[in-house]
């Protein structure tokens, strides 16, 4: 018996997965814009992103009231990636802590990648991601009024990147 694989085949498998994320580490993230620009020579996403990124891992957390050891417990993450998340713009985080990240606040795990910078970008995210980084603030506290709007605008906008 010969097994034969088709183009139709791989076709029909690969709408049956949908839109599944699948992750073996460092070799199979995508890109960053950096690398598509300079072919490979960087494995840096821009500092504003990632800065926007720990903003919103920060603001998300408060919103729900956990401190970073509690986030870390809910989502089988290391304390020490999530203070550096929300605290070095310099860092970049593993898919997998992403993707916990993601699935520990039911958001949508590409945007998140896109947001951290392991994947390439959407256009408007950069942008997006940076406005609501200038409106959240740096209090411990409960978020104000004003940061819990701009998380709510933000995080519909990621919900929307997800087509």
């Amino acid at each position: 018996m010969k097994l034969e694989i088709t183009r139709e085949w791989f076709e029909r498998r690969a709408k049956l997965e949908g839109d599944l994320e699948i992750s073996a580490g460092r070799l199979a993230r995508d890109p960053t814009p950096e690398q598509i620009q300079l072919e490979g020579t960087t494995d840096e996403a821009p500092i504003p992103m990632r800065m926007a990124f720990g903003s919103f891992v920060e603001s998300m957390r408060r919103q729900k009231g956990l401190s970073i050891e509690k986030l870390a417990e809910r989502a089988d993450l290391e304390v020490s990636d999530v203070v550096r998340i929300e605290r070095d713009a310099h860092f970049r985080p593993e898919p997998r802590v992403v993707y916990r990240l993601a699935e520990t606040f039911n958001l949508p795990g590409k945007a998140m990648q896109q947001l951290s910078g392991n994947t390439v970008a959407r256009p408007g995210l950069q942008e997006h991601a940076l406005r609501f980084a200038a409106r959240s603030g740096d209090s411990p506290q409960k978020l104000s009024r004003e940061e819990q709007r701009a998380l709510a605008e933000f995080i519909a906008y990621l919900e929307k990147q997800q087509g």
